[in-house]
């Protein structure tokens, strides 16, 4: 029998209430109304006027869809195809094939693309969003009596609660996440090792397109998976499974989606990457616009976009975020900042600072996580970590394009995150991280 526990598990929401009251400050971040009549940059003759595009159908695609739909590709000359795939292997596939000129891809691509000297060299040109996805489990948790984070004291109580649950099975479960390349790969083997658990020893990891990730739940072939929305909505409304975590409590204010291209995409495109990045730019500022939100979620879930029911893209976009279907409580929280596009102000991020920055020191943390996991055969922090940061984040286009729309950039390239943005309440100083890697006990 399940014990019943008081809802305490405050702390770590404190932020999202007053980021809902935060929101509206976007007005003045961006006035859509008069987008039209604000002056155009000009970079210089277009390489290429028709760009083709790649994406996955989550949240993350919206600054994509709604350039498109609102005219912010046209105002600077473009004319945009889209191609949706089904996994971020695709996307690496159709980038370094040169079938899509960009993608909105996972934070880790382009890095990953650097050090594994398998894939063809990317670049990361802009973040196209901070938070946005969430960890789900199934109703077989749910009857071995685990429950979500918010029906807990604190991380600390559920993750005594978890961990047992996890041991108790004979054999390693089966979790998915869409690919090694995503950003919730790095996301759930931390939020594990925050709780004692070894992502490689005691879960088994397996690569699952995301729109297919709630048929294998319903199924009982995974017990659960990371991924961004509006497949763990969907599994809340259909009942296949719950909300065990957001990964903005994993760590607050976390890049997730990426517009990256090639390196010598970029090389011989530069004008046309300067003005792709200024539509994506408007496009992300209009995404964050409170009274925006509800016509863009109609937009989104179009059959040609998204192809999916207003009812799982709403709480990813308002903010009334539920946790679980599966009993008669109300699991229902405001999590305004789920996703952010541009900019909220919240406890993690003040102005001049803005989700589109291309944070020299998101690639350093990545890097250490690589480390951590022996990914891409990676087993120590490279020797020339400055030069691979400098190839994959070109950050000079960014602070470039970003001048000519009138942003002001923040101060330096590096920011230390604080202890109380993590899960585990540990401090990132990217000026160390070796040292950081080293507080690490767990790691492959």
């Amino acid at each position: 029998m399940v014990a019943i526990m008081k809802r305490r598990y405050f702390f770590k929401y404190t932020a999202s209430v007053t980021t809902g009251l935060a929101l509206g400050a976007c007005k003045n971040w961006f006035n859509s109304n008069n987008a039209k009549e604000q002056n155009i940059p000009n970079f210089g003759k277009l390489e290429k006027t028709y760009i083709t595009l790649g994406y996955l159908p989550t949240l993350d695609a919206t600054p994509l869809i709604i350039a498109q739909e609102k005219g912010f590709f046209a105002r600077y000359g473009l004319t945009v195809g889209f191609s949706r795939q089904l996994t971020p292997n695709d996307l690496e596939n159709g980038l370094s094939g040169g079938k899509l000129d960009g993608a909105v891809a996972p934070f880790p691509l382009p890095l990953l693309s650097a050090v594994s000297k398998k894939i063809t060299p990317m670049v990361s040109l802009m973040t196209l969003n901070l938070n946005g996805s969430a960890i789900t489990l199934s109703q077989k948790s749910w009857l071995g009596g685990i429950r979500p984070i918010t029906d807990y004291y604190n991380f600390r109580e559920f993750a005594n609660s978890y961990r047992r649950y996890i041991r108790n099975f004979n054999t390693p479960q089966s979790f998915a996440i869409a690919s090694n390349t995503s950003m919730d790969n790095y996301l759930y083997r931390y939020w594990l090792a925050a709780m004692g658990i070894n992502p490689d020893q005691e879960i088994k990891l397996t690569e699952i397109a995301p729109s297919q990730m709630i048929y294998k739940l319903q199924a009982g072939s995974i017990l659960g998976y990371a991924v961004a929305d509006p497949w763990n909505q969907q599994a809340v409304l259909e009942k296949a499974g719950f909300i065990a975590d957001v990964t903005r409590n994993i760590w607050q204010g976390h890049p997730n989606k990426v517009l990256a291209t090639t390196q010598s995409w970029l090389k011989n495109n530069p004008v046309t990457a300067r003005a792709l990045m200024a539509a994506l730019i408007e496009a992300c500022q209009y995404c964050d616009t409170v009274e925006n939100r509800p016509e863009i979620a109609q937009i989104i879930a179009q059959n040609k976009y998204l192809n999916t029911s207003l009812t799982s893209l709403e709480p990813g976009l308002l903010g009334n975020y539920n946790y679980s279907s599966l009993d008669n409580n109300n699991r229902q929280q405001n999590l305004a900042d789920f996703n952010i596009f541009s900019f909220q102000e919240t406890n993690y991020l003040k102005q001049p600072n803005h989700v589109n920055y291309p944070w020299r020191s998101h690639g350093v943390w990545l890097l250490t996580q690589i480390v951590r996991w022996h990914q891409a055969d990676v087993s120590e922090y490279p020797k020339d970590a400055d030069k691979i940061l400098d190839e994959t984040y070109p950050i000079g286009i960014y602070e470039e394009v970003a001048k000519a729309l009138e942003i002001k950039l923040p101060e330096d390239k590096l920011k230390k995150e604080p202890a109380t943005v993590f899960i585990d309440q540990r401090e990132f100083d990217p000026s160390e991280p070796v040292a950081y890697l080293n507080h690490f006990e767990l790691r492959a």
